[in-house]
């Protein structure tokens, strides 16, 4: 299947949507796993940067620490770019970037195979999309998932009431400064929740943490990107990271203090 000629228009001859299974450090770590994953991520502009929301949900801690901003900055400018145009190709030629998403996940899908690995995708990793309702073909009614049955999906969301999720695509709800009644939701219907913790990155996550008057282990998701495979009705401890640690300081409830049971 060729790049269709819309999408090298966004993207360049050269440009992709998905980045590569190294395209950090902890999605590298899948990689060396006890099962080990190839983990592809989708990267868009986080929440209004390329004037279209794809953060329906974002808080202003969330949108102050987000990873699109880490890393580099002598790269900024060119990630920037990158990112925004996939997500100008998303909003304005959707079939474009659904049939160039195809061609990509089936690439990945063949170099994960000749390494023996299992794919797994993340859509989300700087975005919030229903893509359970994004269709490939319209005229279908087809989704991504249904295309790749046999690839895992999986993504972090702030959007509880998300429905219809096929059984290839794993979620994990998010939790911000203004949602904890929704976290405690989530977990109530055996959802695990991710919980931002000012754990410094050489100390141990607490090994439980109280939500809504309820105790809950945690477990430690630094250890590998992948999620699919945690334990469910948990809370999936994340150290403050890069920004995230000065944020740490401050009173907002995004990121929580590391106080174990008694």
């Amino acid at each position: 299947m060729k790049k269709n000629s819309i999408a090298v228009k966004y993207l360049g001859k050269s440009g992709t949507l998905l980045s590569r299974e190294n395209a950090n450090s902890k999605l590298a770590k899948s990689l060396h796993g006890e099962t080990p994953i190839m983990s592809v991520p989708l990267h868009l502009a986080p929440a209004k940067l390329s004037g279209y929301n794809v953060c329906a949900m974002s808080t202003a801690s969330c949108r102050a620490v987000c990873i699109h901003f880490a890393g580099n900055p002598a790269y900024a400018k060119n990630k920037d770019k990158a990112r925004i145009a996939r997500t100008k190709l998303f909003f304005e030629h959707r079939t474009a970037f659904m049939l160039q998403l195809v061609r990509e996940i089936a690439i990945a899908k063949r170099r994960a195979a000749n390494k023996g690995m299992q794919l797994a995708v993340r859509l989300n990793a700087t975005s919030d999309i229903r893509w359970e309702s994004v269709m490939v073909y319209e005229t279908t009614q087809k989704t991504i998932f249904d295309m790749f049955p046999d690839v895992q999906f999986y993504d972090y969301t702030k959007l509880l009431n998300r429905k219809h999720i096929p059984p290839n695509y794993h979620l994990t709800f998010s939790l911000a400064e203004n949602n904890e009644a929704c976290a405690i939701d989530a977990l109530a219907n055996n959802m695990n929740v991710a919980i931002v913790f000012d754990t410094k990155r050489t100390k141990q996550l607490p090994t439980f943490y109280i939500l809504g008057n309820k105790s809950y282990r945690v477990l430690d998701g630094d250890l590998t990107d992948y999620r699919p495979s945690d334990r469910k009705g948990c809370i999936i401890g994340l150290r403050a990271k890069g920004k995230a640690r000065a944020l740490a300081a401050s009173p907002t409830g995004f990121i929580r203090p590391a106080a174990t049971l008694p």
